[in-house]
């Protein structure tokens, strides 16, 4: 089964066109370890299988009891799979933080209903993505075959008329992704007149040697008498650049228009750190001490700000996304002695430009010397600030053994 058929069936392509449907869906749905996925047109369950992997939860859909039958073979004990349809889907309001249609929703009779199901199930930030057949797909060969020997149902899924269907469903946030496969070849000189195209020069409205500038935005315009269209303001560009411009836009709008790829999210977007946009933090120390025994345990108070854009969360998981207060201990240049010096964990969850008093606690390493202690923020199992362009608190850190009383020492040499 998909994305790999069996012994004397594979054929490279094929499963490699799925596998990079199956990055591009995912890297736009953007999901998080332990989020609750909703596979829809599940099929034999690959898609299910993969997110499992990547330590998400997810529920398979399907019409078919005999693909939910192999998929439950595939995913084992603990698979949560559902025979039912789009349009009536068995699950309360708020349930899933995301759901992926993989070439499925071309065959939904009733796409708008089925839109306002996914609406429903998906929490309020839950976001679902469609990778779907596009124009001219039920004229292919293929699908003219299939309907013809199975039954099914095929149809064009064209990008503007889903994404229109969408909001009209209650989704808030939609866009569209390229499905660029296999992906282009240049040749040296065709990159070099990529490479040149860098600043278009401006030229008079009328043409270029190599063609007319008009007849290639009529080209672009697939629909001159469109509401809208004739009042967008007309480029104006020379020569070849105007051409290898206009061919780019133009096959990035084909693609598009042969695979679109909708996302659609139920509200605005906010970050978090499970999904983080922008970490940035500011942290000033409050307090830390000058010089320490070796192995003596201390500890640093340092005030800890949010100026990024992402909340960050302060309840820790197994699976990280969420924000603590880091330790690494340098030299004095700066070379790492120990990466996990420490750690800290917030009271509370940090919105953007919010602060919080944070104390960690760490203990001087045994050697005597002179070190570094750099405070950064960490998203566990994501990324450190500072990796981010974050800026880092550093804070100097004496280790010496304590001087003996002059008595003590004259007690010892009797």
């Amino acid at each position: 089964t998909l994305p790999f058929a069996g012994t004397g069936m594979s054929n490279p392509r094929i499963s490699l066109g799925e596998i990079y449907n199956f990055a591009v869906s995912i890297m736009a749905l953007d999901p998080a370890p332990g989020d609750w996925i909703l596979d829809l047109g599940s099929g034999s369950c690959w898609v299910s299988e993969w997110l499992t992997r990547m330590l998400m939860h997810t529920v398979s859909l399907d019409i078919s009891h005999d693909m939910l039958r192999i998929g439950q073979q595939r995913l084992g004990p603990g698979a949560r799979l559902t025979a039912g349809e789009f349009e009536s889907l068995p699950f309360a309001a708020g349930t899933f933080d995301g759901a992926v249609c993989v070439s499925a929703l071309h065959h939904v009779p009733n796409i708008p209903r089925a839109l306002r199901e996914i609406q429903r199930v998906l929490k309020d930030d839950g976001i679902a993505v469609f990778s779907e057949p596009g124009r001219g797909h039920a004229r292919s060969p293929q699908a003219r075959t299939e309907m013809q020997e199975l039954g099914v149902l095929e149809r064009d899924v064209v990008a503007e008329e889903l994404m229109d269907e969408c909001l009209r469903a209650g989704f808030r946030q939609v866009s569209v992704r390229p499905y660029i496969f296999p992906l282009p070849a240049y040749s040296p000189e065709d990159w070099q007149n990529l490479e040149a195209c860098r600043e278009p020069r401006a030229m008079p409205e009328g043409g270029t040697r190599e063609g007319g500038l008009a007849a290639l935005w009529r080209r672009l315009r697939r629909r001159p008498g469109a509401p809208g269209l004739d009042a967008a303001p007309q480029p104006v560009l020379a020569g070849h650049e105007a051409i290898l411009g206009w061919q780019s836009i133009l096959s990035l709008r084909n693609a598009i228009e042969a695979h679109p790829v909708i996302v659609a999210g139920k509200d605005e977007h906010r970050p978090d750190s499970r999904r983080p946009g922008n970490l940035r933090a500011e942290i000033a120390v409050v307090a830390a001490p000058r010089q320490v025994a070796p192995g003596e345990a201390f500890s640093i108070q340092a005030t800890v700000r949010n100026s990024g854009d992402t909340l960050w969360l302060a309840r820790p998981t197994s699976v990280g996304g969420f924000v603590a207060l880091g330790a690494k201990l340098v030299d004095t240049n700066n070379l790492l002695v120990i990466h996990n010096y420490g750690r800290a964990v917030l009271s509370r969850d940090l919105a953007p430009g919010e602060s919080a008093l944070v104390e960690i606690g760490l203990q001087a390493p045994d050697q005597a010397g002179t070190y570094r202690i750099k405070l950064d923020m960490v998203d566990e199992c994501i990324a450190w600030f500072e990796h981010l362009g974050s800026v880092p608190a550093l804070v100097a850190l004496d280790v010496a053994a304590p001087l003996q009383p002059e008595s003590e020492g004259r007690d010892r040499g009797r």
